[in-house]
């Protein structure tokens, strides 16, 4: 058994918790989703603030499930270029290197715009139509989201910087995904 760095175990513990969070948000969101299909059709009545509640679960599932995506090195991500290059170990470092780059800045700069959203979300303490849910609870996950992907693009950049200094050894090319 090797014996993993707290900073390891940090970063999993992170994961896990957001593994936890997507999962219960998914359920929650299904679940009025499914209650509220039910009550439509069968029983013939609509229950009050269902759809609010499935809205404000599934901006928690997505943007959490973005984040994962961006743990895992899942997301989605043209690499197109690395086909050209998958011969040549520099090549794909460099490919992945600028690509890591990009990625992180532009994440960056969405996590910068999310703080705006927020800060003006609670400037003006709004509300849910039907159950006056502060409307901060569905906009958090958005900053929270792309604040997780920053902070993960950044650890993919570092791998990769690692990569093309030789500190690492380059991963192998795969299609689909690294």
């Amino acid at each position: 058994m090797t014996n993993k760095s707290n900073a390891v175990l940090a970063y999993d513990w992170l994961a896990r918790v957001q593994k936890w969070i997507t999962v219960g948000a998914f359920v929650t969101c299904l679940s009025f989703i499914v209650a509220e299909v039910i009550l439509r059709n069968v029983v013939r009545v609509s229950l009050f603030g269902t759809s609010e509640i499935a809205v404000l679960s599934a901006w928690w599932f997505y943007m959490f499930g973005a984040s994962l995506g961006a743990w895992e090195r899942t997301h989605i991500k043209a690499d197109i270029m690395l086909m050209f290059v998958k011969k040549s170990p520099r090549g794909m470092a460099i490919v992945r290197t600028v690509s890591s780059s990009l990625t992180l800045f532009l994440c960056a700069v969405s996590a910068s715009w999310a703080l705006i959203y927020i800060d003006r979300a609670i400037d003006l303490h709004r509300t849910s139509s039907y159950l006056r849910i502060p409307m901060i609870i569905a906009q958090a996950p958005i900053l929270i989201g792309l604040g997780l992907m920053t902070f993960y693009f950044l650890v993919q950049l570092i791998d990769h910087v690692l990569q093309l200094t030789g500190k690492r050894p380059v991963e192998a090319y795969e299609a689909g995904g690294e």
